[in-house]
């Protein structure tokens, strides 16, 4: 992957052990015990207890993994491409999973930044290969707009969007010329609908997208108010090497919290836990992973088999 977003290494342990250590800290220097709700501590350490009682949990990749054949894209009245015809035919097995990842704030909580990697497993050979994945960069500025839309995959197994026709003109102009074909009314939209109703009602959000043609993939969507998105849902197709029956999925996710909001109150003894351990860097942007809440899981998945029509 890309060195450029190269992302920290996400340790939610460390993570613990660091915020446990500031809320010490901030208790020593506040005179009070640590522990209790928000509700009941002074501001300081209720900022701190309100990211530790924040959680960021994955959805079941299961939920909705279908295999994509010939006939998936028939049924839905698209012509799929011809090169992914003859892939389908003799060389890979296609499927469309979508993973949802759930934050759950606690009050007062601010984030501004949440990273989903997965990486699909066995290597070498026999490895699965990410064909497309959604959101990415260009559809930035349709989501910004908070206009709920049909996301779904064309015959040239890329993203088309169907609309209400309300807003049809407003989500064109905002595609890049590239993309322009691919938004259309909702009453004229064919395709294999896979994330239905999909937007971000954050406004400006930043993403940054990666990990097609690898075995591995990659989001980052930034915004100072990241921690209204709720449920967040990552879109992945990849194919396999036909006759390939199970696959290794291995998924990590963080929120990393806005520094300014937890080290408002507590400045001094945020300065002294870095002295303290001289792992926690001072670069801002390294700090606020070094505080996330997140999980990692792994998944044995069983590929399903698309059940052929019978006449």
């Amino acid at each position: 992957m890309n060195s450029e977003f190269a992302s920290p290494k996400f340790d939610q342990n460390q993570a613990d052990q660091y915020l446990n250590e500031l809320s010490q800290l901030a208790s020593s220097k506040l005179g009070v015990l640590s522990g209790g709700t928000p509700q009941e501590l002074p501001k300081g350490l209720a900022i701190i207890e309100s990211l530790r009682r924040s959680s960021v949990s994955f959805g079941d990749p299961r939920n909705e993994l279908i295999q994509l054949t010939e006939e998936t894209f028939k049924d839905s009245g698209t012509e799929l491409t011809s090169v992914y015809k003859q892939q389908m035919q003799t060389q890979f097995d296609f499927y469309y999973m979508t993973l949802t990842v759930d934050m759950l704030p606690q009050p007062g909580a601010q984030f501004r930044r949440l990273t989903c990697e997965l990486d699909f497993s066995p290597k070498g050979t026999n490895q699965p290969i990410v064909q497309t994945i959604f959101p990415n960069q260009q559809w930035r500025e349709v989501l910004s707009y908070s206009v709920g839309m049909k996301v779904g995959l064309n015959g040239n197994l890329d993203w088309s969007a169907g609309v209400d026709s309300a807003h049809l003109a407003q989500i064109v102009g905002a595609l890049p010329s590239s993309l322009k074909a691919n938004a259309s009314n909702t009453g004229e939209f064919s395709s294999v609908v896979a994330i239905p109703e999909y937007k971000y009602s954050l406004g400006q959000t930043e993403i940054t997208a990666l990990g097609q043609g690898n075995s591995n993939c990659y989001w980052r969507l930034q915004n100072q108010e990241i921690q209204r998105i709720g449920t967040a849902r990552f879109g992945t197709v990849f194919k396999v090497p036909k006759g390939t029956n199970a696959i290794t999925l291995n998924g990590t996710v963080w929120a990393e919290p806005d520094m300014n909001w937890l080290t408002a109150d507590i400045r001094d003894v945020f300065l002294e836990l870095m002295n303290r351990f001289g792992s926690i860097s001072r670069n801002k942007e390294e700090v606020a992973s070094q505080f996330s809440r997140g999980a990692a899981e792994q998944w044995q998945l069983n590929l399903p088999k698309a059940v052929a029509a019978t006449i």
